[in-house]
Formats: structure tokens, C-alpha cells, sequence
């Protein structure tokens, strides 16, 4: 019997030893990210700052973010599907809010109308919004935008590659994007190089912070709720400047972000 009790109060002790283990854990969350992740982190200064963001509130709060690089649509079509737990990055739109969660915001970010550089057109003005035709990717904002503005003929397909190619064959003439992914194509895709990529029309549209979206359920609100928690621990952090100052963001943008929190 006195056997029995010792192996009992030794099985019971390897049971809480195990689960304060677990606890002590840090929590792997699944996050949908743009293919070649890294590389968007290198070339996108709003992309890369709002990432790292995210690491680091993850890691004040104990959670591991595990990237998985896919298109935003495909990122978008495993979130529904309940396959990742987040996707980043992401605008907040009323249709979003009614069935997604988002994060406290990121940095700003913005998307524009982009044209070969051999096209006279250089102004907005100019642009034949009835007869031009724009490429976007489908379901996005620049969607929307795009129709806001006035073109007439949109083109809306998943692959932006493909809009890129056919841009160069001049059956398109703009594409509209956000601006981290075409800074993206000219540095890392385009066999124009950087300086001779494509020309920019008129201002940037969609002015907005990037959040990271999940699926609208406890569990999805117990994250969103840690990184939120996170973001407010390192906000005032030397690393957090740091990281402003290393992608050349100034410390009045860095006061912004932080303010940012605040208001919501």
C-alpha cells in the first residue's frame, strides 16, 4: 500500500511538472503571410516595421508567430476555412468587420495606380478613366478603389504576376497595387531593375494602418486580445525605436504609432 501511495505521488507530481511545462510554453499561432515573406520584410519599409511589430508583441506575451507564405487570396481562402489563425497584413472594411477580428493597427500603408514607364500619361488627370483599363487583384481593396476612381474596365484576377505580364504586353494599361508590392516587383522581379521599374500616378489611395485579421471566435479573440497586450508592453521600448530609426521611419511617425494605440 505504502508502494502504491509513493507511485501515485510520484505519477501526480510528473502531472503538474507537465502541465506547468505546457503552460510555460510559448503558443505557436499560424499566420498567412505574402509569398516571399522575407524579402517583403527586406524591401517594404511599412511591410517589414509592421511584421517585426508583431514578433515582438507576440513575444512579450509568449506566442510564437509561424509564417506561412502563400498569395493574400490564398491567405484570405485558409483563414475562412479555419486552416491559419491570422493573416497579415490586412485593412479593416465594413464587410471584414462583420465576420473578422483585427489587431490594434500597424503602420500606414497605401496602394497606387501604377503605368510602364514608356507611357506618356503622367498625371491623373489624364488618365481616359472610360477607356483605359486597370489590373487588380481579386477581392482586394485596390478592387474597389479602382472602381471608385472611375476606371470603367477592371481587370480582376488572383495572380498579380500575371496582371505585371500583361502590363508589359500592353494589354493592360495600370495596375493597381499596394505600393510595398510593387516596390517589392521592382526590386526583386522586374528585369528593368529598381530605378527603371514602374512610374507611379498621381497620390497615393487608402491611406490606412495594416492590421493582422482572423476569423471572429473565442479562441481567434484570445489571441487577437495577447498581441493586442503585446503591442501596448513594447510600444515605449528602446527596441521598438530602434526599429523605427533601422527603416529610417522618423520619431514623429514613431509618435504617430503610438498614438495610434492610444485612440483606439
Amino acid at each position: 500500500m505504502k508502494r502504491l501511495r509513493a507511485w501515485l505521488k510520484l505519477i501526480i507530481i510528473a502531472m503538474l511538472n507537465i502541465q506547468m511545462l505546457t503552460s510555460l510554453a510559448a503558443k505557436e499561432v499560424s499566420v498567412a503571410v505574402y509569398d516571399e515573406h522575407d524579402k517583403y520584410v527586406a524591401v517594404s519599409a511599412a511591410y517589414g516595421v509592421s511584421w517585426k511589430l508583431m514578433e515582438l508583441a507576440a513575444k512579450s506575451q509568449q506566442i510564437v508567430l509561424v509564417p506561412q507564405q502563400i498569395s493574400w487570396q490564398g491567405g484570405m481562402n485558409r483563414l475562412r476555412t479555419a486552416k491559419v489563425d491570422l493573416v497579415f497584413p490586412a485593412f479593416k472594411t465594413t464587410e471584414r468587420e462583420t465576420w473578422g477580428l483585427f489587431t490594434l493597427p500597424l503602420l500606414l500603408t497605401g496602394s497606387a495606380i501604377f503605368t510602364d514607364n514608356n507611357n506618356p500619361i503622367s498625371e491623373l488627370s489624364q488618365i481616359d478613366f472610360e477607356n483605359a483599363s486597370v489590373g487588380v487583384s481579386a477581392d482586394s481593396v485596390q478592387e474597389c478603389l479602382a472602381r471608385e476612381v472611375g476606371f470603367k474596365h477592371v481587370y480582376a484576377i488572383k495572380d498579380r504576376a500575371q496582371l505585371y505580364s500583361m502590363l508589359q504586353e500592353k494589354r493592360i494599361d495600370y495596375v493597381f497595387f499596394a505600393i510595398a508590392a510593387v516596390n517589392y516587383y521592382c526590386v526583386h522581379q522586374s528585369k528593368l531593375g529598381s530605378s527603371n521599374c514602374l512610374k507611379q500616378i498621381g497620390v497615393p489611395y487608402g491611406v490606412k494602418s495594416a492590421h493582422a485579421v482572423s476569423l471572429n471566435s473565442p479562441e481567434s479573440k484570445a489571441i487577437i486580445d495577447l498581441l493586442n497586450t503585446g503591442f501596448l508592453a513594447i510600444k515605449d521600448s528602446q527596441e521598438v525605436a530602434g526599429l523605427f530609426a533601422q527603416y529610417q521611419y522618423s520619431e514623429q511617425d514613431l509618435q504617430s504609432w503610438r498614438a495610434s494605440l492610444n485612440s483606439q
